[in-house]
């Protein structure tokens, strides 16, 4: 095997693979990547895996002689990254592979590649093409909420819904939860409440109704390599795994074959009180106030009525702080909670409107937050459990 390349094109490609690689896993063969030539196509293809999720990525390079090799995936990225800006040379010899740019040469002891997992080629032919700024969106809104509880799988991973008119993805770690619900297609022109977002599916039909519990890994990887300019997305889905292909890059993941918890029981439309404020100075007053709270369960607590809205907190080891929010809209009577900040402030980041919704009713009762206003032809809700007084 003989390539060169761009150090920066190769870099490009291999920055977020290495991401797929387990230092923990009980196979060494998947610290490694696969690495396979193709000199009649001129293209490089490079495989990670850890079983659950496999990802390769293609491109061309100059591919004066074709091969296949396994080599240490982080020692394989690091290298590249440390490389100055111009033309890579990779070769293999005997168990070595050398890798030289300008007066640079590296010699890394090359696995057995026969033992690298192989998955069959996916037949995208019956994928579903999904729009991935949509798609990226939905991700964006939700992944932060999944737990990371490994005694509770279902929950490590996002539910994804499909239905006749309406796509939804959800997570939850039991004491928040992030659902996104967008249409599946965009209103018919003229139609009443167009929106200029765009819809999820390019191609939608009847038959897509179904529901994956997708594990967060596979879709923060899609995230990581998200680009504006790549328009399509598509998706195949089979029993046991689902398939995106985009741009460069194939993800063939294993799905959670549980049974996603009703969490949309939890919710609740009809809290009494509700406050509007700016979703900035809200943040900011929360790390304020958050300095001093308790490490072992990060309380603060919202005293709100009409005329005062304090936030505050009290250690027994560190003191106490509180601060009283300007500038805000409230209805409904005076009350009281407390929750965990670091779940607050991990909804917050995620609101991209300047005001955020939140409805409140007693003490034992969740919170119910929104942006300020919904996007159009969207809804957006997120939900925080309370912490016992």
């Amino acid at each position: 095997m003989r390539i060169a390349i761009e150090q920066r094109e190769l870099s490009h490609h291999i920055q977020h693979l290495v991401g797929i690689v387990s230092s923990k896993t009980t196979s060494p063969i998947l610290t490694n990547y696969l690495i396979e030539a193709d000199a009649n196509k001129g293209e490089v293809k490079i495989t990670a895996s850890d079983l659950e999720i496999t990802v390769d990525v293609r491109f061309s390079a100059a591919v004066s002689e074709g091969g296949t090799i396994a080599v240490s995936a982080r020692h394989f990225n690091e290298i590249v990254s440390q490389m100055p800006p111009a033309v890579i040379d990779i070769w293999k010899t005997e168990d070595l592979l050398m890798i030289q740019c300008s007066k640079i040469d590296f010699k890394i002891l090359c696995a057995d590649h026969s033992l690298f997992p192989i998955l069959p080629e996916p037949q995208m032919e019956t994928a579903t093409r999904v729009n991935p700024e949509t798609f990226n969106r939905m991700i964006g809104k939700t992944a932060f909420a999944v737990s990371t509880d490994p005694n509770r799988a279902v929950i490590t991973g996002v539910c994804w819904k499909i239905m006749e008119k309406t796509n939804l993805m959800a997570a939850t770690d039991g004491r928040k939860v992030a659902e996104i619900v967008v249409p599946n297609t965009a209103p018919a022109e003229g139609e009443e409440g167009k929106s200029t977002e765009p819809s999820i599916f390019s191609d939608p039909a009847d038959e897509q109704i179904m529901e994956r519990v997708i594990p967060v890994k596979t879709l923060n990887f899609l995230q990581k390599v998200y680009d504006p300019s790549i328009k399509e997305l598509k998706v195949l889905m089979e029993r046991s795994k689902i398939v995106l292909s985009y741009g460069s890059f194939t993800i063939i993941s294993n799905i959670i074959d549980q049974k996603y918890p009703e969490y949309q029981k939890a919710f609740m439309a009809d809290l009494p009180n509700q406050v509007i404020v700016s979703r900035k100075r809200l943040l900011e007053s929360i790390r304020r106030v958050a300095l001093v709270a308790p490490e072992d369960n990060n309380r603060i607590r919202f005293e709100i009525s009409a005329e005062n809205f304090e936030i505050n907190t009290s250690n027994r080891d560190t003191g106490d702080a509180k601060e009283f929010v300007e500038e805000y809209q409230y209805t409904g009577a005076e009350t009281a909670v407390s929750f965990n900040y670091r779940f607050m402030v991990s909804i917050l980041d995620v609101i991209d409107t300047e005001k955020v919704c939140i409805k409140l009713g007693s003490p034992k009762e969740p919170l119910m937050i929104y942006n300020e206003p919904q996007p159009e032809n969207q809804k957006i809700t997120f939900l925080l459990m309370p912490l016992r007084s």
